[in-house]
């Protein structure tokens, strides 16, 4: 179903919104946990080293938090190349989930925090892909 200009306007603006919030809360995220190491422990699983989270750091500030602040950029701006950029970013975000998720899952339920912050990333990026695939 396409959506009129109005909403389609209005879908955009929310997500260029919501993928800047994102690009900057995973850079204030990674700040946090290299600034404040006791705070390691709420995303990783008990007892595993630092490395199995600090490991995700490259990926993370480049996939996810590059890929979403190209994303919002090119949403705001209309750029032809922001389906590319939010596809990456919405295959970054959903991989980033989902092992969350299955970190939760493995672990009987600890550290459920990571899974619950990452699910909004897990959803919303590949509906804005495919609304903006859609509408077009």
């Amino acid at each position: 179903m396409m959506a009129t200009a109005r909403q389609t306007q209005g879908i955009r603006r929310f997500g260029a919104v919501f993928l800047f919030a994102e690009a900057v809360g995973v850079v204030l995220w990674w700040a946090m946990l290299l600034l404040l190491p006791q705070t390691r422990p709420l995303f990783m699983a008990r007892n595993a080293p630092d490395a199995t989270l600090m490991a995700f750091g490259i990926a993370d500030i480049t996939l996810f938090a590059g890929a979403a602040g190209a994303s919002a950029w090119g949403l705001w701006a209309r750029r032809p190349w922001a389906r590319m950029c939010l596809a990456v970013h919405a295959g970054a975000a959903g991989y980033a989930a989902l092992y969350c998720w299955t970190l939760v899952a493995l672990t009987g339920g600890d550290n459920r925090l990571g899974a619950l912050l990452m699910t909004p990333s897990l959803v919303i990026p590949a509906l804005l892909l495919r609304y903006v695939r859609d509408n077009e």
